[in-house]
């Protein structure tokens, strides 16, 4: 008896380490094959004005009141969409502007927003919304496509006001998961004329999992003036290319780097290039969740803080509930924020949307926002990276090709 059981756990784990592997080679060949084809997009410098928003109610009172106001279009793409009651309230609204002859189009990603039923689905089509959901299983490179996900928000409304940002749509992003509890993040609302570069990107992803063109919004007769405000960017990634994107702009510091992620699984480049800063005499603050969402992506970080920690790199640890803001600011001058978080995800297998902001201002009203959150965050110590559990030593330890899928 024991003879069997031991064959047939053997049987089971070999089969198991073979599918891991057939997965890997297949992952990293459909990665390879897809980021050549989409290269980054880097767009032209705009002018516009922002705000930021940090908690869910303040962004769905914004985009809600925007959607309500929209003449012409309203364009959406989240990662998660849930069929919970701000759900409901959003379907409903992008309902009644649809019969009012608005071009209202709904994008979800395949995967992330899984929960959303066809019945949902058939009900906001009957109502003139155009529905799709992004980035569907594909008989080629099957593994790959299962992994690969559409992890950008793509929001513009008349394509003049543009969202970005950490927040989905849904009630834990109210703070109303019992686990999770408040939810802090960052997303920003701009109104420019740069938001013609999201609706552009936005109907790429739309034509690539639809095969329909979409045209945008003619300029009309006579040009609008250019907006003012703060100088922007949009920067739409695939793959490694954002890698390259974060090293370079350490690279770039000069005194500080102030940085948030809520998850913090870096490659040794981004550790290497945040070492290079610290030799250069940059001072560099990282705000991380104390209580991470999805338990096993904490423990694999431990040895890269401790490693960090040592070279003098400052981390927080978030204690008033999630946080899951993607932010940067760089030498009090310039922020990066967006969708890409520190994992192996955004890194390698995402597409995922960034902004960037040169301008000194808003700069300064980020890193406001962060040092509040940074006081309600508690310095991580050597100690409590080193001194832990037995079962979280061994999973600090996790192998990166492990962790890549974390």
């Amino acid at each position: 008896m024991v003879k069997k059981w031991f064959w047939r756990t053997a049987v089971c784990v070999l089969f198991l380490v073979l599918l891991f592997v057939v997965m890997h080679v297949d992952v990293r060949t459909g990665a390879s094959s897809y980021t050549d084809a989409h290269p980054a997009i880097e767009t032209r410098k705009w002018a516009g004005d922002f705000t930021i928003v940090t908690e869910g109610e303040s962004l769905y009172r914004s985009l809600f009141r925007d959607i309500k106001d929209a003449r012409h279009s309203v364009w959406v793409h989240f990662f998660i969409v849930r069929e919970d009651g701000i759900s409901n309230r959003f379907f409903q609204l992008l309902e009644e502007k649809a019969r009012a002859g608005v071009d209202v189009r709904l994008s979800m990603d395949t995967v992330g927003s899984y929960v959303v039923k066809e019945k949902t689905m058939d009900q906001l089509k009957k109502s003139g919304v155009h529905v799709a959901k992004s980035r569907p299983l594909s008989l080629t490179h099957p593994f790959y496509s299962l992994h690969h996900r559409n992890h950008r928000r793509l929001i513009t409304i008349d394509q003049e006001i543009a969202y970005i940002g950490g927040f989905n749509m849904g009630e834990e992003y109210l703070g109303k998961d019992p686990d999770l509890g408040y939810w802090r993040d960052y997303h920003i609302r701009i109104k420019s004329d740069g938001a013609k570069d999201m609706a552009r990107q936005f109907a790429k992803d739309w034509q690539e999992d639809t095969k329909e063109t979409l045209s945008l919004q003619p300029e009309g007769t006579k040009k609008r003036e250019e907006s003012s405000g703060a100088t922007f960017q949009f920067l739409f990634t695939t793959g490694e290319s954002i890698v390259t994107k974060m090293v370079q702009w350490i690279d770039e510091a000069e005194q500080t780097i102030v940085m948030a992620t809520p998850y913090f699984l870096p490659d040794r480049k981004l550790i290497n290039a945040l070492k290079r800063a610290v030799d250069r005499g940059g001072e560099i603050k990282i705000l991380v969740p104390g209580k991470p969402d999805h338990w096993y992506t904490k423990p694999p970080s431990y040895k890269m803080k401790e490693e960090l920690i040592k070279y003098g790199v400052a981390f927080y640890s978030y204690k008033k509930g999630f946080f899951h803001g993607k932010v940067m600011v760089i030498d009090h001058k310039w922020t990066d924020i967006g969708t890409a978080n520190w994992d192996p995800r955004s890194f390698y297998l995402n597409d995922e949307s960034n902004c960037i902001v040169y301008d000194v201002e808003f700069a300064g009203e980020m890193e406001e926002k962060l040092k509040q959150d940074m006081e309600d965050s508690k310095r991580v110590t050597k100690k409590e990276v080193t001194d832990i559990p037995f079962w979280k030593k061994l999973f600090k330890h996790t192998p990166e090709w492990i962790y890549y899928y974390f």
